[in-house]
């Protein structure tokens, strides 16, 4: 019987004590046998959600008709709102604070579609469990597969707001990157962090519904903190270590060199992306996996 199966045999209510008494080597193991224990449970979510992936598509096509049910524009809304956005905001920004950037007007659109993909995911993922309570009540379903159908939909609107960026270049005649081959890999690292982040989000809504005003003051604050409508050129020095501890500065930045920037960094930023996601999808999964059981009590 291996660690973890000793674990997760032993009586609820009692303490799990290392198997292994070897003097100053015991809390060592109980630490991997713990940790054992949570990979398990999100490596075991990670299956079920697979097994459930036709139920993972009935739910994205729900998210997609839903959110357009009532829309006389549907899916063409989700290429005039980034244009309506972009023209406003530019004539702000380039008009009264004169900010003058290369290419700002791409500068903009690109920075504005991929925040709307983090953050309309996000919050729209943070009522995904609670508010498929009823269903998950009635039938087993892995709860996560509600957050990630979210993120999934939000993929598919992203694609078509990518759209009205094409035709920005297209008017602008601003010059592709020769990274362009890079932006899927930099929308697939987004759609992870969105994920780990929309875990952590959906499981706390459960237990504390707080969560939902907290997390609009918070995306708030990380909008301003993110370049998106500004040259980080302008941020003072005092200041720089607020993007670097940014992860949608990276993000961002390694989207914008992928489209049409100079990409002589872009593969550091695009590292700096990559641990970003993961970190964010492995403490998604060990918060939910932790919680996940208890999830249905407070439905």
């Amino acid at each position: 019987m291996t660690v973890s199966e000793r674990i997760l045999s032993s009586p609820v209510g009692e303490p799990h004590v290392p198997f292994v008494t070897n003097g100053k080597f015991q809390y060592a193991y109980c630490i991997i046998a713990v940790h054992d224990v949570k990979m398990t449970r999100a490596l075991d979510e990670i299956s079920e959600i697979v097994r459930y992936k036709e139920f993972l598509r009935n739910l994205v096509m729900r998210d997609i008709k839903v959110r357009y049910k009532r829309s006389v524009l549907g899916f063409l809304w989700v290429m005039l709102n980034p244009l309506l956005m972009m023209l406003i905001l530019s004539t702000v920004f380039s008009e009264v604070f004169k900010v003058s950037t290369k290419n700002y007007t791409t500068y903009l659109i690109s920075g504005i579609i991929l925040w709307n993909f983090f953050s309309q995911s996000t919050v729209t993922s943070l009522r995904s469990i609670f508010g498929n309570g009823n269903l998950i009540k009635k039938v087993y379903v892995p709860k996560a597969i509600f957050p990630l159908s979210i993120i999934l939909s939000a993929m598919i609107n992203f694609v078509f707001s990518l759209v009205p960026l094409l035709i920005i270049f297209f008017i602008t005649g601003t010059s592709v990157s020769l990274n362009i081959y890079l932006v899927p890999v930099i929308i697939i690292l987004v759609a992870l962090f969105s994920f780990g982040i929309s875990l952590i989000l959906s499981t706390l809504t459960v237990f504390f519904h707080d969560t939902i005003y907290i997390y609009d003051v918070l995306l708030l604050a990380w909008m301003y903190a993110t370049p998106i409508f500004f040259p980080e050129s302008i941020i003072p020095q005092r200041f720089l270590f607020i993007l670097n501890l940014n992860p949608l500065y990276y993000f961002l930045t390694t989207f914008r060199a992928a489209l049409f920037m100079d990409g002589s960094f872009i593969f550091g930023k695009l590292m700096c992306s990559l641990l970003f996601s993961l970190a964010a999808l492995a403490a998604g999964l060990v918060v939910y996996s932790r919680y996940r059981d208890r999830l249905i009590y407070y439905l």
